[in-house]
């Protein structure tokens, strides 16, 4: 799964271990995180995964939103509609769980693909990165 995470941004150097703690700690918290993966099951490897976090919110009679992160399609098998299988994926539960809405960040490049899934275009991401010393 790291190695499809890979095409996304920087995963660094994690343990198998490191990864065993917090896939556990992820799965602790069964009604606030859904990943989804895809596998290559004759190769034996991970081609597609993403996942929907619940935030508990206090507006909308204490409503629940879904954030869709971490999309992403190993490079070999895009074009094969695994991406838009996984949004409808996470999308689905979102809505089982009784989300609101569900929302997620992309860049401009992608906005097209997220379209066809389905997504409108709702404002505008700022981020604010601190230094990892």
């Amino acid at each position: 799964m790291l190695d499809c995470l890979r095409i996304l941004t920087t995963v660094g150097d994690i343990t198998e271990q490191a990864w065993n703690e917090r896939y556990d700690w992820l799965a602790r918290r069964g009604d606030e995180y859904f990943i989804c993966v895809i596998e290559d099951k004759e190769k034996k490897r991970v081609v597609g995964t993403g996942c929907v976090v619940v935030e508990r919110k206090f507006i909308h009679n204490l409503g629940l939103v879904g954030h869709i992160e971490d999309i992403a399609v190993a490079p070999d098998q895009q074009g094969k509609k695994l991406g838009q299988c996984i949004i409808k994926t996470l999308d689905h539960i979102a809505q089982k769980v009784g989300c609101y809405k569900t929302i997620l960040d992309c860049s401009d490049d992608n906005e097209g693909f997220y379209v066809k899934c389905g997504f409108k275009r709702a404002g505008l991401e700022m981020a604010h990165y601190y230094d990892r010393d």
